[in-house]
């Protein structure tokens, strides 16, 4: 087939989910997403949410979010809240119940782009939407993982595509406003304000902007502030009961601030300069490249009743990125619950290029193609000559290994070579397929490995000091000490403020522990000795950059009566 029938983009009632392409695309993103998920130490905030969701579950209070019994006004706790419950299925909350949330919010954030490309596109085009967005270079990093993205980022591409697909479908406009504005309400719970921001944001600036902004005034649209407002006050009336307001306004806005520390001109400066490409060039690679199709009047000619869609998505993407852009200290991937709509453009570009390729398509379409083989390439000599060449001190994998891998590189790159410069649906298919099967196999094999070799190994460390330290003693931290350690300890660990005298840490708690960047020694107003040092860096370091100090007090007196606070490792 050389042409995609136009028919096919306009039908609501396609049975998606039969068709073969959807299912041997989830068949090859689960093959990516969920092996090796436990390879990986702990890391990052993945230990911080699940300390969080475990003394959840030891307390019984599932409102409150703590670690170490002190309440963490982070943001709210509906990721932990997943966690617990895969934790509570599993009986431990180990690295399945921590990341398993995080790589099915993925899947099914691949089923939403497929679905939702369908209401408008062919096969062809939602399959390579779908496929882009399993194989971008940010979702690959995050999509596997127990950070925040992933979830947040199903819950409001849900929010903001299951609102449109619904708009445009024939849905009760009770029903659409309803459903969107109930994931956005749970992305609330996940993250907070950026939901509503970006759901609220996009459909009014999409009603106003196209001229149907009598929807904002109709009782329909009072379906859906009910229901954000249903689901977040769920969580929100009792937390504010017990918090007060304070804690209320701090657990919404006080991450934000910080995105705002560093307010020196020159940071916002270059900020402003490189956070696009950084987005475009390095996220979204190497699909961005079909976004360039746009730039071609004669592609934005033949939109026709795919135009709709596209001005959806863009304006969303319009309204959305000032909230990453202008805070100097965000990153790239919190721009990441718009790349489903990113990834349905992508789709929607290839279906005009496959219909009627121009000039520009044609030049697009070989540099990726090219492109792609000679990536292929490149990896496979390059994981052998990684194997065979590197030093000592940067580990490699087995030849064995490289060679498994460099074979199935070496044998995509023949297969896209075949495709050259064809544009038939069979053919961007396969270079669909080719694709995500490269990305997938470097981010689940070479690239997990070399984490891997690299990480710290503290849970070895953390089974040899608890092996040490007598059951029976109290544990105590100065001031709340890092989440990993305490989630790699399982015991209690109460905190006390920064002891200021000898006489304030408590008879019966002779053994501490503090948080002590690099090789600094926290002075204490007391005689004490050091038991262990613990880094907790996601990378091995010959000095680490965080450690968790244990300490206990010593019989001798004091030499210094003043105490000098050292700062936790942030």
């Amino acid at each position: 087939m050389n042409a995609i029938a136009p028919r096919e983009s306009t039908n609501h009632s396609v049975r998606w989910y039969a068709e073969r392409e959807l299912w041997v695309l989830l068949l090859l993103a689960v093959a990516i997403y969920l092996p090796r998920l436990t390879t990986l130490t702990i890391r990052g905030e993945e230990s911080r949410r699940a300390v969080i969701a475990r003394e959840m579950m030891e307390s019984g209070d599932w409102i409150v979010p703590r670690t170490q019994g002190v309440v963490r006004v982070s943001r709210p706790p509906f990721q932990n809240w997943l966690i617990a419950g895969v934790a509570m299925f599993r009986g431990e909350v180990d690295a399945w119940a921590i990341r398993l949330p995080g790589a099915i919010s993925t899947l099914a954030t691949v089923m939403l782009v497929y679905w939702y490309s369908r209401q408008r596109l062919s096969r062809t085009g939602a399959f390579v939407a779908a496929a882009a967005y399993a194989s971008l270079l940010q979702v690959l990093e995050q999509g596997r993982t127990g950070e925040t993205e992933p979830v947040v980022t199903a819950l409001i591409a849900a929010s903001l595509l299951v609102w449109h697909g619904g708009w445009t479908a024939g849905w009760k406009k009770e029903t659409a406003w309803a459903a969107g504005a109930a994931f956005a309400g749970l992305a609330m719970l996940t993250k907070g304000l950026q939901a509503p921001l970006y759901f609220f944001g996009s459909t009014w600036a999409y009603l106003a902007l196209t001229g149907q902004h009598r929807w904002l005034w109709h009782r329909s649209h009072l379906c859906g502030l009910a229901a954000f407002a249903g689901v977040v006050a769920c969580w929100q009336i009792p937390f504010t009961v017990q918090m007060g307001w304070e804690n209320t306004w701090l657990i919404y806005f006080s991450n934000v601030a910080k995105r705002f520390n560093d307010d020196r001109l020159t940071t916002f400066l270059a900020h402003l300069v490189t956070y696009p490409p950084s987005v475009i060039c390095g996220c979204l690679a190497p699909w961005s490249l079909f976004l360039l199709l746009y730039l071609d009047p004669q592609v934005r000619s033949r939109l026709g009743n795919r135009r709709d869609m596209a001005t959806f998505l863009l304006i969303g993407i319009a309204v959305c990125f000032p909230s990453v852009w202008w805070p100097p200290e965000a990153r790239p991937r919190y721009f990441m619950p718009l790349f489903p709509c990113f990834a349905v453009l992508i789709g929607l570009a290839v279906e005009l290029l496959c219909e009627q390729p121009t000039v520009l398509g044609q030049r697009v379409w070989t540099t990726f193609v090219r492109g792609g083989v000679i990536a292929m390439v490149l990896a496979a000599a390059g994981l052998i000559g990684w194997s065979v060449l590197a030093p000592p001190q940067f580990p490699a994998p087995s030849l064995r290994e490289s060679a498994v891998y460099a074979l199935i590189a070496a044998s995509l790159s023949v297969i896209l070579s075949k495709i050259g410069t064809q544009i038939t649906e069979s053919a961007i298919r396969r270079a669909a397929l080719c694709m995500l099967g490269f990305l997938g196999l470097l981010a689940v094999g070479p690239f997990l490995s070399n984490q891997d070799r690299r990480s710290e190994d503290l849970p070895a460390a953390m089974a040899a000091f608890k092996t040490a330290l007598p059951d029976d003693v109290r544990l105590v931290s100065f001031d709340r000490v890092h989440h990993l350690f305490v989630y790699h300890l399982d015991r209690k660990v109460d905190v006390l403020p920064w002891p200021q005298t000898a006489d304030d840490l408590p008879s019966d708690a002779d053994y501490f522990c503090v948080d002590a960047p690099g090789k600094t020694r926290p002075e204490l107003p007391f005689a004490w000795e050091e038991v262990a040092s613990l880094p907790v860096d996601r990378n091995h370091h010959a000095v680490p950059k965080d450690r968790v100090i244990v300490g206990r007090r010593i019989a001798e007196p004091a030499i210094n009566t003043a105490a000098k606070h050292v700062e936790p490792a942030r």
